[in-house]
């Protein structure tokens, strides 16, 4: 496919995780010469993809129609208020990850107190994080096989760092951003090693990730199959914040993954747990 129409692609993508962005920051994002974007996007104002004002770059109405009407846009509109509700009973960020290509993509993403929004379409490889785990856990051998990278797996925190989304927001988040994982034991970085998590993950069906990418960051994964669609619903905050909240974050996560959840069974399932947590 032309290498031209993907960096197209790409740039509308970053605009609709991020709002309106500047040349400079997209060039920035993507990793391309300021140049390039400019001419990319100049080629995309006049059909209705994108829209400039005031510097700054919006998608378009055509960008808006494109797959309105598809199963995938369906799905996020139902996991919108999911992540939503998770958000507001938890106080975290909640997001939706689901299997694009050969990684964990975010489709959905709410709330949180760490005073930021992790853009939608970062992704987090199959063989590390608690989110990228639980993809993988509901794959079998032979798309394992085709899908995971030749071992040595690449250190987890490096291939991350290499997503312009994941730089940024550690970077306005934490004090430190580790240039290489600092639990390589922890991070799959065998074959082996993946299988012995997700393993567990089919018997517990729960991923914890307590600062396995990065010393400040924790995150709780659960299952959310869905019809043609592996999915994953996960919290995330601090490294305190997850390990201070993880009984009620998990069985919050586990009432909205349940088939026929509804906002009412997740309040629920959070007041009683904030209640058992009380009593003495």
């Amino acid at each position: 496919m032309s290498k031209t129409f993907m960096r197209g692609l790409d740039l509308l993508e970053r605009i609709d995780g991020h709002g309106s962005l500047t040349v400079t920051e997209l060039a920035r994002m993507t990793g391309m010469d300021k140049s390039v974007v400019s001419r990319m996007i100049s080629a995309c104002e006049p059909d209705g993809w994108v829209v400039r004002e005031n510097g700054r770059i919006s998608l378009g109405p055509r960008a808006a129609l494109l797959a309105h009407s598809s199963a995938s846009a369906e799905f996020v509109r139902q996991a919108m208020p999911v992540v939503e509700t998770i958000s507001g009973v938890t106080g975290m960020q909640s997001q939706v990850y689901v299997l694009v290509g050969t990684r964990a993509v975010i489709v959905a993403s709410a709330g949180g107190r760490l005073g930021i929004g992790v853009g939608l379409g970062s992704s987090v490889p199959l063989f590390a994080t608690a989110a990228g785990t639980v993809i993988a856990s509901q794959l079998s051998e032979a798309e394992l096989d085709r899908l995971l990278p030749p071992e040595p797996f690449p250190d987890a925190t490096t291939d991350m760092i290499g997503h312009p989304e994941y730089a940024a927001f550690t970077a306005a988040t934490f004090a430190t951003t580790p240039r290489r994982s600092l639990r390589p034991d922890a991070a799959g970085c065998s074959r082996n090693e993946l299988d012995r998590r997700i393993g567990q993950i089919r018997v517990s069906g729960v991923a914890l990730d307590h600062g396995e990418i990065h010393p400040e960051l924790g995150c709780i994964a659960v299952p959310w199959p869905r019809s043609a669609v592996r999915a994953a619903l996960a919290c995330m905050g601090s490294l305190m914040e997850v390990q201070d909240s993880e009984d009620l974050a998990l069985a919050v996560l586990r009432a909205a993954a349940a088939p026929g959840a509804t906002r009412r069974d997740v309040v629920a399932v959070a007041a009683a747990a904030r209640d058992s947590r009380s009593r003495p």
